[in-house]
């Protein structure tokens, strides 16, 4: 190990200490070619890897900065001698010009702690920016829940006036028409319609914004179903195959 101090470095001691760091393929560029001793491993700043052409994939530019961070925090007394600032960071680090920041090339567990309570920020940021709202879900769930209701009393109206089915037989179908009838199929749509369900519930249960994605699906159910009301009131048609059975009107005396 050189206990020789950085900043009386000379380019054999920065070979060695690229070498030592796996940075073989880039030492004949760095020490050879641009003559790099201790004082100007400890200046190098990525902005210079541009500047001067030293050929560096980004990879092995990133791992070097952050070779260059450590070398900095050990070195502090050769920064004092140097006169070079000891909060080597951003600026340091990426050129006086250059404003992107590097932090994550910092190795210290300040910084480490800075970056958990970024994003703990971020998420209370991202909360705030969509409240849940509790009362807009409320207010949808109400309007959605009486749609249904009227849903429900359109349908019992509706089937008063369903036309009589041996006078006006079901529509044509081409599909329907061609196919036999499968007795187990519509039994097989509702199972599948109850695991979807199943699935929409699993989702706004761990949803991180259940509750907006919840007034958004009751408000445009709510909407679907009352343009469906209409719909019914205003077309009647016929039962859409023979397979099912409607039934006559419990009271004549009544349309409810």
């Amino acid at each position: 190990m050189n206990t020789t101090p950085v900043d009386q470095w000379d380019t054999k001691d920065v070979e060695k200490w690229l070498i030592a760091n796996y940075f073989d393929p880039h030492v004949s560029q760095i020490c050879d070619v641009n003559g790099c001793d201790g004082p100007s491993l400890l200046m190098l700043t990525e902005a210079d890897f541009h500047l001067y052409n030293l050929g560096l994939p980004i990879g092995d530019a990133k791992r070097l900065i952050i070779a260059l961070r450590k070398l900095q925090l050990s070195s502090v007394d050769s920064m004092k001698r140097l006169g070079l600032p000891l909060h080597v960071g951003e600026n340091s680090l990426s050129g006086q010009g250059c404003q992107r920041s590097h932090r994550y090339a910092s190795i210290s567990e300040s910084d480490v702690g800075d970056s958990l309570t970024s994003s703990v920020e971020l998420i209370a940021e991202t909360t705030k920016r969509f409240p849940p709202e509790i009362w807009k879900t409320v207010i949808s769930a109400v309007y959605m829940n009486t749609v249904l209701l009227v849903t429900s009393c359109v349908m019992v109206i509706v089937h008063d006036r369903v036309p009589d089915v041996e006078k006006y037989p079901p529509l044509p179908d081409i599909f329907l028409d061609n196919f036999p009838t499968i007795p187990w199929a519509f039994t097989l749509c509702e199972l599948i319609a109850v695991g979807l369900m199943l699935i929409l519930i699993a989702i706004l249960f761990i949803h991180k914004h259940r509750f907006i994605v919840m007034r958004r699906l009751f408000s445009i159910g709510g909407t679907v179903f009352l343009l469906r009301c209409i719909s019914m009131l205003i077309t009647s048609l016929s039962v859409p195959g023979v397979h099912l059975q409607c039934a006559p009107k419990a009271c004549h005396s009544s349309v409810v």
